[in-house]
C-alpha cells in the first residue's frame, strides 16, 4: 500500500494508532496529488464489534473476519476505503499539517526517555508514515498525550499530537 501511494501521489501522511492489545493496521490517510487531496481509511470493519457478545454465530463470524483482516497485508484491497470530504476542507487540512515540516519530526520510538514517575504501560502507539516520490519514512511515538502531560512539551510530540487530532477530526467516524 505504501508503494502504491509513493507511485501515484505526490505526498502522503499515513497515521496508524494501536497498542499492544490491538496493533493491526488502523490507518487514517491523507494523500496529495497535484492540486487535490484525498482521504482514506484502512482498518478492520469488525474492530468495534470485537469483545461484544452477539447472538447466534455472529460473534464467531466477526472474529473470523477480523482474523482474515489481520492476515491480509495492507494494500489497495477492500479495506482501503476512500472517505468523501469537501475538497476545500481537505486542502486546508493538508496545508495546516505543514507536511514539509513534518518530514523533519523525530519520534521517540517504542520506549521514550521518561522519568520512572511517567511510566505508561499499555499506552497507545502512534506511527506516522511520510511518503513522497523519493522516500518512505516512519516515526513513532509511545503514549504521546501522556508523555506530553508528564514530561512536558516536546515540539516533535506536539506536532504528532496535532496531526493525529486533525486527521481524527477530518475523518471523525474512524477510530
Amino acid at each position: 500500500m505504501h508503494t502504491f501511494f509513493q507511485q501515484h501521489y505526490d505526498s502522503t501522511i499515513v497515521y496508524h494508532h494501536g497498542s499492544s492489545w490491538n496493533n493491526s493496521p488502523n490507518y487514517l490517510i491523507l494523500a496529495k496529488h497535484r492540486g487535490g487531496v484525498d482521504a482514506f481509511t484502512y482498518t478492520s470493519p469488525y474492530r468495534d464489534g470485537l469483545g461484544h457478545y452477539y447472538p447466534g454465530q455472529l460473534t464467531g463470524h466477526f472474529s473470523q473476519e477480523d482474523a482474515r483482516f489481520r492476515a491480509t497485508p495492507p494494500d489497495t484491497n477492500r479495506y482501503l476505503v476512500p472517505r468523501a470530504g469537501d475538497p476545500a476542507v481537505l486542502r486546508r487540512t493538508w496545508q495546516q499539517l505543514h507536511p514539509a515540516q513534518f518530514w523533519a519530526v523525530v519520534g521517540d520510538g517504542n520506549v521514550p526517555n521518561a522519568p520512572a514517575a511517567c511510566t505508561v504501560e499499555d499506552g497507545e502507539q502512534y506511527v506516522f508514515y511520510f511518503i513522497d516520490k523519493r522516500a518512505i519514512r516512519a516515526v513513532s511515538f509511545y503514549a504521546p498525550a501522556e508523555q506530553e502531560a508528564c514530561v512536558g512539551h516536546n515540539a516533535n510530540r506536539a506536532q504528532a499530537l496535532a496531526v493525529s487530532r486533525a486527521l481524527r477530526a477530518l475523518i471523525p467516524n474512524a477510530r
